[in-house]
């Protein structure tokens, strides 16, 4: 009975991350906001994603990561729920493995985001031809990146000037090999944790 309660509850957990996912969109298309449809979805997940709204350093630039951690987290409660439906026991180690991982996958899918971002930019700076445009769309962008990519690429130019072109492509190489370090760091420990006996 009790296996059947988690399981019922690990679905609708992972309903509603769907439902969270589904609001998410919605939010990237202004005439959207004021559908009847849109209306219900902000009513049943805004309370919800709200929670994440003040987490600062989920801000990088003009983005912000905060629904990535709600999504996460209705993640690894739907997981350790469909656990505890299939096993009564859940082991310490189990469950600290499975945190490290959701931060892990966090992490990762921020950078993962911005190497996207990034690499968008600088294709557009080929076929463009040029930095910058007078594209409202392009000046958002470079107002959302261009902190980060300056924070980036100064660390290996120092202060030496260098074109947005060369800083995008530093910022890329340097978010990839990072992306690699925090998924091999994170898969060793929750490895780690996984294997211990509690």
């Amino acid at each position: 009975m009790l296996r059947t309660v988690f399981a019922i509850l690990a679905s609708l957990t992972s309903i509603y991350a769907i439902v969270c996912v589904v609001r998410i969109i919605l939010t990237w298309i202004p005439r959207a906001t004021f559908h009847p449809a849109t209306k219900f979805l902000s009513s049943v997940c805004d309370p919800y994603l709200d929670l994440f709204h003040g987490i600062r350093w989920m801000r990088i630039g003009g983005l912000d990561f905060s629904p990535a951690i709600a999504l996460c987290l209705l993640g690894a409660v739907s997981t350790i729920l469909s656990h505890l439906a299939n096993s009564p026991v859940l082991k310490l180690g189990s469950v600290l493995s499975l945190l490290v991982q959701t931060t892990g996958s966090i992490v990762s899918s921020v950078i993962s985001l911005l190497i996207l971002l990034f690499v968008i930019r600088l294709i557009m700076i080929f076929v463009t031809g040029g930095a910058f445009s007078s594209s409202s769309l392009t000046y958002q962008i470079d107002q959302m990146l261009g902190p980060v990519v300056t924070s980036i690429s100064r660390t290996f130019a120092g202060d030496r000037q260098i074109s947005y072109k060369t800083g995008l492509i530093i910022a890329i190489v340097t978010l990839i090999v990072l992306n690699l370090i925090v998924q091999i760091v994170f898969s060793l420990c929750a490895g780690m944790l996984a294997g211990l006996p509690l």
